[in-house]
């Protein structure tokens, strides 16, 4: 299980306070994608911020797609393959006009500023140029900042990096003021010492846990609330103290026996496991029921300490969402970067073109995809008891 250390607490809490207003409001029927290096690359190996995101609007169709490319920069040079015209940046901006989006999660500059402060005007005209592009197919902006790195050949070296990191990160957050653009600092999170272990071991790129921290990070700091994980009952009071909403809460401390019915109001990632504290059973055993699948057995302490809920149909449900996402992404990587793409989509597709109406049959399965992804993203009412062990 991943918790999220205080220090990211805090950063939510500040994100919280400087957007006042709701700046993620997407439409039923948008498009988010993902544009940037190996950052956004890398998230379709793990699923978990198009599962955040999409969780928090259960009711609306969105559809998600990954345009990241690992080492690329404002100016698309990682993505150039053609020997004459379109350049890298026409490149880059007929992949995005391909995929139509609403709304844009933006990471670039960790590449750049390599490059140092003499590299900082040219990578701030490129980033201008990128978001007027943008502006003009209407397209609303989530910057990230670049992150920081955690390893370095020498001290010195690492000190150097971060600095001209932070330089690049204080260049884009001043694009903040334009009306379609909005930044979210995720550098200082990651700086913490508390950190340590998002990593992999070349301190560069980010680890499962650091991508479920990221994924934390951009959805609070967007003004969607991260969700409270337990779930606190008072039998003595027959009360709920905090958690999702509840129907017809019944409780008989005599017998030792509670029910009622959950009602989510929105799905939770499955690393993130639910807790139900129970204050007021009587010195037993119990056991805990979601409809009808046995998923713990506690004695009353354990019960009033706080169980997880490591399985059951939430839990199964949220596993199966985000396999369905992470199946949708590695098949849209393959159309969208096909191995042999040369011969399919470039410059010698004069050989091997015919193999284009098989990338394009991809679509089929991306759309039946995401189809079971909206709906399945929908949480469903659970039927909770609890009761005492038989014999006890």
């Amino acid at each position: 299980m991943y918790r999220i250390p205080i220090f990211l607490f805090l950063l939510l809490s500040f994100s919280s306070s400087v957007f006042s207003q709701q700046i993620f409001s997407p439409k039923d029927g948008d498009r988010i994608v993902y544009l940037g290096n190996s950052l956004m690359e890398n998230e379709q190996q793990y699923g978990f911020l198009e599962y955040l995101i999409t969780s928090h609007h259960p009711e609306k169709q969105l559809s998600f797609r990954n345009l990241g490319w690992s080492g690329d920069t404002v100016f698309g040079d990682a993505r150039s393959y053609y020997t004459s015209p379109p350049g890298p940046f026409e490149l880059l901006i007929q992949q995005i006009r391909d995929v139509q989006p609403n709304w844009v999660i933006l990471a670039y500059g960790g590449i750049e500023a390599q490059s140092g402060e003499k590299g900082l005007p040219a990578f701030a005209e490129g980033l201008q140029r990128l978001l007027d592009s943008l502006d003009q197919l209407n397209t609303r902006v989530i910057l990230l900042s670049a992150l920081p790195h955690r390893a370095a050949g020498t001290d010195n070296l690492l000190g150097e990096r971060n600095a001209s990191l932070r330089l690049y990160n204080e260049q884009m957050a001043q694009l903040e003021d334009q009306e379609k653009v909005f930044f979210v600092n995720v550098f200082d999170a990651f700086y913490s010492p508390e950190s340590i272990d998002c990593w992999e071991s070349n301190g560069i790129h980010l680890n499962e846990k650091g991508y479920h921290q990221l994924a934390q990070l951009i959805v609070s700091a967007i003004h969607s609330p991260v969700l409270e994980q337990e779930l606190v009952l008072d039998i003595s009071s027959n009360s709920v103290l905090g958690g999702d909403s509840l129907i017809g809460l019944e409780s008989d401390r005599k017998a030792g026996t509670v029910s009622f019915t959950r009602v989510p109001n929105q799905l939770r990632l499955p690393l993130e496991k639910n807790q139900i504290q129970v204050k007021g059973l009587a010195k037993g055993m119990y056991t805990l029921t979601i409809d009808g699948e046995l998923v713990a057995v506690g004695s009353h302490k354990q019960f009033a300490a706080g169980m997880a809920l490591e399985q059951g149909p939430e839990v199964a449900q949220g596993r199966e969402l985000l396999e369905r996402i992470r199946e949708k992404d590695r098949i849209y990587f393959q159309k969208y970067r096909p191995q042999n793409r040369t011969y399919i989509i470039g410059f010698r597709k004069y050989e091997q073109g015919r193999h284009k109406e098989g990338l394009d049959a991809l679509d089929t399965l991306i759309y039946w995809l995401e189809e079971k992804i909206n709906l399945g993203k929908k949480p469903v009412r659970q039927q909770y008891r609890i009761q005492p062990v038989s014999g006890d």
